[in-house]
């Protein structure tokens, strides 16, 4: 085969590939905070890395559920101000009506649920708040079992 049929031939196959592009809804509580601000910005970074000549593309948006006494404008600002995050304040250990109606509808549709949230992340947590945390991660997974989101970690 000459180059130029060759060439012909490309030509003829790429106009007929179809790009498939999908967005996925990452949910993630503890969303500012240390690991959830990382996996944020490491989605994020997804987004504008993708490759032009690949077949597929996904696009994610991100949904940071965070305490509303931990969200700070002036640290958060870059995540904050990104058209692909959402940041929902709620208090997982006792939401309002109104944020448990937030969490239903960014929950609904979500490809992951990915927990973080914790009333004390760190190792030196006593019992108290150690079974607080256990009580957020029941609630926020029996809601994702609710919302049939595919994967919960």
């Amino acid at each position: 085969i000459d180059s130029h049929a060759f060439f012909l031939q490309l030509q003829t196959f790429t106009n007929n590939l179809t790009i498939t592009m999908s967005t996925h809804t990452i949910v993630i509580t503890g969303g500012l905070g240390n690991l959830g601000s990382k996996l944020c910005h490491h989605l994020l970074n997804l987004n504008k890395n993708q490759s032009s000549s690949s077949t597929t593309t996904t696009k994610y948006k991100v949904i940071l559920i965070e305490h509303p006494n931990f969200i700070n404008p002036d640290k958060n600002k870059p995540l904050q101000n990104d058209e692909n995050v959402t940041v929902l304040p709620c208090n997982l250990g006792n939401p309002t009506a109104e944020q448990r109606t937030s969490l239903k509808k960014a929950l609904v549709g979500a490809h992951a649920l990915i927990h973080f949230s914790a009333v004390n992340p760190y190792p030196n947590a006593n019992w108290s708040e150690s079974a607080q945390s256990m009580d957020h991660a029941f609630y926020i997974f029996q809601l994702a079992v609710l919302c049939k989101v595919r994967r919960v970690i």
